[in-house]
Parts: C-alpha cells; structure tokens; sequence
C-alpha cells in the first residue's frame, strides 16, 4: 500500500516539510555519487552521521542522535523514495496544525525518540528517516483520524480513513520486528518505526489533552466525543420499551413544566452557534440524558440541529431528541415531527441515521394506540 494523497490539503505552504525533504535527497545525492567516485568527503559525511547505539557513543557523538535521519541506503533509490514520499503525504497537515517551528523542532525529536526506541528494543547501527517519518504520521492518527487517505493498492486506487492506515503500517512493523527478533535477521529498524509512531501520537494526545494544542472537529478527542455521543444514541434506540414509557411522573417531579416547553421548539432558530459551543452543547445534553433530565436533553440536541444545521452532529442530535421525545417524554407527535425533518433535511443525514430514523418511525406507528 502506497499513499499518494490525503483529503487535508497544506492551508499554507508546508516549508519546514519540503525543506527538509530536499535537505534529505541533497544529503543522499552528495553521499551516493561522492561514494561512487571515491569522495573521502562523502565517506566521511557517511560514517560521521551514522547513529551506533550505545551510551559512550551518544556522549561522544550526540549528534549521531538526529544526522542518522538524514542519511540514506546511498546503493539504491527505494529507501529516501518511500521516506520521503510519506514525509510529503502526511507532514503538511501536521505542520499545520504545529506551525512551521514547532514542527521542525517535532520531527527532529522524533527522529531521537526513534533511535533510542531502537537502542533500547533491537541495538544495530542506524541510517534513515523512517523513525522520524513514522512520528510525523503517528501525529497525523491523532489529528486527522478521519482523514480519507489514498493508497494505491495492487493497481487501483482506494481511499482508507488516516487512523486505519497508520494502524495497519504499524501492525506490519510490529510482526516485522517479532519475525526479525525470532530469525536474527535484520535489515529493517522496525523499532524505530514503531518508537516513533508512538511517540507522534503520544505526544499529540498529550498536547491535545493538555489544550496546549487546540482542538478541532478533526482530530482523535472529538473521534472519542462523536463515539460517546453514538453509544448514547445506540443505547437509546436499543431500549426495547414502550416509546411513551410512563416516565412522565418522574419528569413532572423533577422538571416541571419543561416537557410542554420544548415541544415548541422550533426546528429553525435566527442566531448560529460556534464550533465550541456545539461540543459544550452536545456534551452538556449527553450529561443531562444520562441523569434522567430528558426534557432538557432534548431541547438542547434539538437547539443544536437548529442553530447548527450543517454540523456533522446536528442529525444525530435531532435523532436523539426524537427518540427521547418517544420514549421518555410520552410525545409520540413531537417525535414524528422531528423524524420527518430528518428525512427531508438538506443536506441528508448520514445512511446510519436514516436507517435509525426510519426504524424509529415503524416503531412508533406499530406501537400507536387504537
């Protein structure tokens, strides 16, 4: 599998990423033809660079630590080719988000994070930027998770979301490293690779959980919300009761006069709410349906579709609100009211929420009193 593009474009100019991938064919095209015609300079450049694991070899040659990643297998074309090329898929949508500086000084830790992956797991000397490559596209899993990647595939071109795919280049460094440990065999730093890759998505998580980095609607916390916020939505359509289950004398004790309310909310309101306020919102309805406040729970899903119909979340929410108009409320009207918007609603729902839509709409009409 060889990706050759992704769905999240550079927004601006990828300098530190194009940079460093012509600092790596410069390096490999001065060490490949110097070693062809004899050049001391190159054989120097070649053995001074080299990364050789070992504690009196980091104190005394520290350098070794990043100069490994910019040198190459100078006999062949195939090892800069695939670095470089997975550098130049992946690295402009993560220096984007880091920013040019942040990123340079990310991939240079990862190229370290690599070689002492490498040191402490399988000791070998170590040529190639593959370990820092693999950094840069573990942070792409935890930024881009739902990113389409394009990968051609035994001549044909498929499209595999960024975390499946980063994923399965790991699972094969990981039975690689297991099948060179059983055979002795070496070749390959898939220590490295692996190292690496953990590092670039340890530390996206870290600075993503930490807020230092903001978060969007792309990367792997809101992947986990949008999860929880399903599970929610599965748990409410696989409850096999009565949709107008008797759950209005516990609604009247604990809010009363809330159910009437949001059964004139409107599909449609005047003001828009920010990407921030969406998530606080969609949270805070979650958190209220879990506590068994259903009639502000759907208000507020049915306030977002409303003031954000086009985010990825807003028919989701009005599923949920009709569900819970259904099955909680004992408003059975309210609830087809919403199903009916769902499946006239421009843009269309995803097919998930359609199925469960028209699911909903079966049940409620065969549970319909006479």
């Amino acid at each position: 599998m060889i990706p050759i593009g992704t769905d999240r474009p550079s927004k601006k100019t990828p300098v530190v990423t194009i940079s460093l991938i012509a600092l790596n064919i410069v390096t490999f095209l001065f060490v490949s033809l110097g070693l062809n015609s004899n050049s001391a300079l190159a054989a120097g450049v070649m053995d001074v660079g080299v990364f050789y694991p070992g504690t009196w070899t980091v104190i005394t040659h520290p350098w070794t630590l990043i100069s490994y990643a910019f040198l190459h297998d100078p006999t062949g074309l195939s090892h800069v080719a695939f670095n470089m090329l997975f550098l130049w898929i992946f690295g402009g949508a993560v220096e984007d988000r880091l920013g040019s500086l942040w990123f340079a000084l990310f991939y240079l830790a990862g190229a370290v994070a690599a070689a002492l992956g490498q040191w402490c797991i399988d000791p070998a000397p170590m040529i190639g930027a593959s370990g820092a490559v693999s950094a840069v596209t573990g942070a792409f899993a935890a930024l881009c998770p739902r990113s389409r990647v394009r990968v051609l595939f035994f001549f044909s071109v498929i499209e595999i979301p960024g975390l499946v795919l980063v994923a399965i280049f790991a699972a094969l460094d990981l039975l690689g490293q297991i099948g060179s440990t059983i055979s002795s065999v070496g070749g390959i730093a898939y220590s490295a690779h692996l190292s690496g890759c953990a590092f670039g998505l340890a530390t996206m998580i870290a600075l993503l959980g930490l807020r230092v980095l903001p978060r969007t609607e792309f990367d792997l916390f809101f992947l986990l919300k949008q999860a929880q916020r399903r599970r929610a939505m599965r748990a409410a359509l696989d409850q096999s009761s009565s949709p107008w289950m008797n759950d209005s004398a516990k609604l009247a004790a604990t809010a009363p006069g809330v159910a009437a309310a949001t059964k004139s909310t409107t599909l449609f309101a005047p003001r828009s709410m920010s990407e921030s306020d969406v998530k606080d919102a969609l949270n805070d309805a979650t958190a209220r349906w879990s506590r068994g406040e259903f009639a502000t729970a759907a208000a507020a899903w049915e306030r977002v579709a409303s003031r954000a119909p086009t985010h990825p979340e807003s028919s989701g929410a009005l599923l949920l609100a009709a569900v819970t108009h259904g099955r909680k409320l004992n408003a059975p009207a309210r609830a087809r009211e919403i199903l009916a918007a769902l499946l006239t609603a421009v843009p269309a729902p995803s097919r998930e929420v359609i199925e469960q839509t028209k699911a909903f709409l079966s049940e409620l009409d065969e549970t319909a009193p006479a």
